[in-house]
């Protein structure tokens, strides 16, 4: 018995070793395929849209939701996101979903925008309140980007 246990933890050693082995030739081999975006406030953002991956026609629908503005990142690198129209999203976005996004014109942001890049968590949440409210009667759109 005594045998029994030194067997088990010398095999729990080479296991362990070979995970750390296998995980750092992984990172090795795909070293030219992981990318961290560092994407700061403000920042022009494209949403893969997990929604349509395993439905049948995904060929014609979009891959990706956006532009977007990243309003806050946290910690654990989720995005808090506001369209172009002003509504917050409601859920946070993981990272592996969100791109930097690409543009060809200049963007100015107006008061709005900068007013939500500013705000807190509980602001934020009233915002997305209030645009929800806002997007339920016609006629009531807020102009947050300047295109030039």
């Amino acid at each position: 018995m005594a045998k029994h246990i030194a067997h088990i933890e010398e095999m729990r050693k080479k296991i362990t070793k070979e995970k750390i082995r296998r995980t750092l030739q992984l990172e090795r081999d795909l070293q030219h395929k992981i990318e961290g975006f560092d994407l700061g406030l403000g920042s022009l953002v494209l949403v893969r849209n997990l929604a349509i991956e395993m439905s049948a026609d995904r060929k014609m629908k979009p891959r990706y939701l956006g532009p977007m503005v990243v309003v806050r990142k946290s910690q654990s690198g989720t995005y808090i996101l506001v369209e172009l129209d002003g509504s917050v999203w409601q859920n946070k976005v993981v990272a592996f979903r969100v791109l930097p996004y690409l543009f060809r014109r200049k963007l100015n942001f107006n008061s709005k925008v900068k007013e939500l890049l500013d705000a807190s968590e509980e602001n934020l949440r009233e915002f997305a309140a209030e645009s929800d409210r806002d997007n339920h009667t016609e006629g009531s759109t807020v102009k947050l980007f300047d295109w030039e």
